[in-house]
């Protein structure tokens, strides 16, 4: 509703005012003093003033007078007065109607005035509270535009300059007309620090005292008051735009700076992890091509399975990268299929039939385990990089086992060993990418700190989990796999 049309609503609701307090008064005035009657009538000039302000209340004063005169004063139906005291009577009635209506308008105008200023505060302070907790550059421009569109009432656009350039809009409230670009460039290129016009926008600077990031637009002309608030805002958006902008600057900082230890491990890892099977393979064929004819049978026959040895291991290598790899990029994809368990256990320790000199390993696989649904070559792989850990950590003469049995709906995999263990406070921590390489060599061999964290990533692919527990009777390590046996995707 416009100002004006409140303004008559207001003047109509004391006209109306008055006329329910002459029916009240005809109800009463038999059982009422003659004089009382005018407490009735100022009763009702001071309701008026309480609602409607001083305007309708001198209103319902004059239309009171006239009404008990006319109504209640002899004589009847006229506005003459036949007794004196009447006068006296409706002369006082008139000028304390019109002093208490005044007093009564001006608390009402001073409540008004006090519930507004609560209303600004509250909004100011909800204001404030959204900029400090703006997560990102693009909370700030659109809690700043509803801001103003509601105290405002008044269309308005926010825009935001990158590096320098002419702003563009990034968030708008209210049903603003069309903003012309050259009504844009015009207003950022004048680079004016104060309030100004360009019909029928009015322009403020969102700005830091570093840099200038922006404008905002208000549709309409706006007065002082209306100005000073909406500069106090633009500044408090600048400073969270700032804030936001730092965080997301360091943001990126941090994120490259991770790439880069990644980056650098990585190439650790690979310098060491891959070198040395390299160097066992070149040593090795070295010597039969030099020594060939001088060597015996028995050590010609130990060189070629260290080649090959070496080779599986430095494969295993490549292959964990490579799969790191798509985990990484999201490339890695199942191949469904029922598959009996037993088989892929048993193929994930011929891979590494070689590498168990020394080691007793023990199978416990129940019969009642069911077959899986899944992508065999992945959980093998999975498997078997669980049981180059446990090889790698084993003591001589140590004891690897590789148990199932099926609990539920999913299917445990446990693969123990009898080496150091690992502390609680570090058995989530091996999960995580390079792990083991940053933390020195914990075992005989020390890893790429690739394989557990690829384990993890292939059984989540298949929406079951690995985690580390402690190994029976409180030694070595129990990596346990879960599975489910039927899962639907």
């Amino acid at each position: 509703m416009s100002r004006s049309a409140k303004r008559v609503a207001a003047y109509a609701g004391a006209a109306a005012a008055v006329l329910v307090t002459v029916g009240l008064a005809f109800l009463l005035h038999r059982l009422m003093p003659h004089a009382n009657l005018s407490l009735l009538f100022l009763t009702g000039v001071l309701m008026v003033a309480a609602r409607s302000g001083l305007g309708p209340s001198l209103l319902a004063s004059v239309l009171s007078f006239l009404a008990f005169n006319y109504f209640f004063t002899k004589p009847y139906f006229t506005l003459q007065v036949a007794d004196d005291g009447d006068v006296a009577t409706l002369a006082f009635f008139l000028v304390i109607a019109a002093i208490t209506g005044n007093l009564a308008a001006r608390m009402y105008r001073e409540v008004s005035m006090r519930q507004h200023s609560l209303q600004r505060m509250s909004e100011l302070y909800d204001f404030s509270r959204q900029m400090s907790s703006a997560a990102g550059t693009a909370a700030v421009p659109e809690a700043l535009a509803q801001h103003l569109n509601k105290s405002l009432g008044r269309a308005v656009w926010v825009l935001l300059s990158d590096a320098g350039k002419t702003p563009t809009v990034k968030f708008e409230a209210g049903q603003p007309s069309d903003l012309a670009p050259d009504e844009i460039e015009t207003a950022w290129l004048s680079k004016a620090t104060q309030p100004f016009s360009i019909a029928p926008w009015t322009f403020f600077l969102l700005a830091t005292s570093r840099e200038q990031m922006g404008l905002i637009a208000i549709q309409g002309e706006l007065d002082s008051e209306q100005m000073d608030s909406v500069q106090s805002l633009c500044e408090q958006a600048g400073v969270a735009l700032e804030r936001t902008r730092l965080v997301e600057d360091l943001e990126e900082t941090r994120v490259v700076y991770e790439t880069e230890q990644l980056r650098s491990a990585l190439l650790s890892s690979v310098s060491h992890d891959l070198r040395t099977p390299l160097a066992s393979i070149i040593g090795s064929t070295t010597s039969l091509l030099e020594y060939g004819d001088s060597i015996s049978p028995d050590d010609r026959r130990e060189l070629l399975e260290t080649v090959v040895e070496e080779s599986q291991r430095l494969d295993r290598h490549i292959q964990n990268l490579l799969d790191m790899t798509r985990i990484g990029q999201g490339g890695l994809k199942l191949r469904r299929d029922w598959v009996d368990l037993h088989d892929t256990v048993s193929s994930a320790l011929n891979r590494l039939r070689s590498d168990f000199r020394g080691l007793e390993v023990e199978i416990d696989v129940a019969p009642a385990v069911p077959l899986l649904w899944i992508h065999g070559v992945l959980i093998e792989q999975a498997l078997v990089n669980l049981l180059d850990n446990a090889i790698r950590y084993s003591p001589d003469n140590g004891r690897i086992t590789v148990s199932a049995r099926a609990q539920g709906a999913v299917v445990e995999i446990d693969v123990c060993d009898e080496g150091p263990g690992i502390p609680e406070s570090e058995r989530e921590l091996i999960f995580d990418m390079f792990y083991s390489a940053q933390h020195g060599d914990r075992g005989k061999h020390q890893g790429t700190g690739l394989g557990l964290t690829i384990c993890r990533g292939m059984v989540g692919a298949h929406h079951g989990e690995v985690v580390a527990l402690e190994g029976p009777n409180g030694r070595g390590t129990c990596m346990r796999i879960t599975l489910p046996i039927y899962d639907k995707e």
